[in-house]
């Protein structure tokens, strides 16, 4: 008996340790994006978390609206959009922040075009 409990906790505990570890950004946000000296503005995103660490949604900002993919891992992020109009896919690498916010980099051909902080709504 001692046995079983001891592994009941152990599998719990585990458990716990395994939802802990894999942030959830999910949701509505709010973009605050920075692009250097291309000023700056806000966007509206839609994530879900999918399985298999994969990411879909849809994005609505001054750099393109449409349909997002990408991954997740843990407290981080990566998805991209392209912008049709100018030929370019932009890519959002992030983290999720202990206080709820997400942060990262604003990427176009592997290039810094700026940052962006999130607040989910």
């Amino acid at each position: 008996m001692k046995t079983i409990i001891h592994n009941l906790v152990l599998t719990l505990t585990f458990s716990l340790f395994t939802q802990l570890a894999i942030a959830d950004v999910s949701g509505n946000w709010s973009f605050a994006v920075t692009l250097g000296g291309a000023g700056s503005g806000v966007a509206e995103i839609v994530m879900t978390q999918e399985d298999e660490g994969k990411i879909s949604g849809s994005y609505s900002g001054q750099l393109a609206t449409g349909a997002i993919a990408g991954s997740y891992e843990g407290d981080n992020f990566e998805f991209a959009i392209s912008n049709e109009s100018i030929g370019v896919e932009i890519v959002y690498r992030g983290e999720l922040e202990d206080d709820g916010t997400v942060k990262g980099f604003v990427l176009a051909q592997g290039q810094s075009m700026g940052s962006f902080t999130g607040t989910k709504k």
